[in-house]
């Protein structure tokens, strides 16, 4: 399973990152990069927006992995 996650930098309070739950889970990769090249810039608020072009955002998508495994 993959999710959209977004992505942001603050210099003083570290990273921040949220998944974008509006859009769902998706079975694998292609479909999620599909959604996302659908989902962004479109539905991005002004500031989002803004903060995207600007390369402060980025949205990625990212696999799931099940509770306990653990990757290299």
């Amino acid at each position: 399973m993959w999710v959209i996650m977004a992505v942001s930098i603050q210099l003083l309070s570290g990273p921040n990152v949220w998944p974008v739950a509006d859009e769902g889970t998706f079975q694998d990769e292609a479909e999620c990069q599909a959604a996302l090249s659908e989902a962004v810039p479109r539905t991005l608020s002004e500031g989002m927006r803004l903060a995207w072009e600007g390369g402060e955002l980025k949205f990625v998508c990212v696999k799931v992995r099940a509770n306990g495994q653990v990757g290299n």
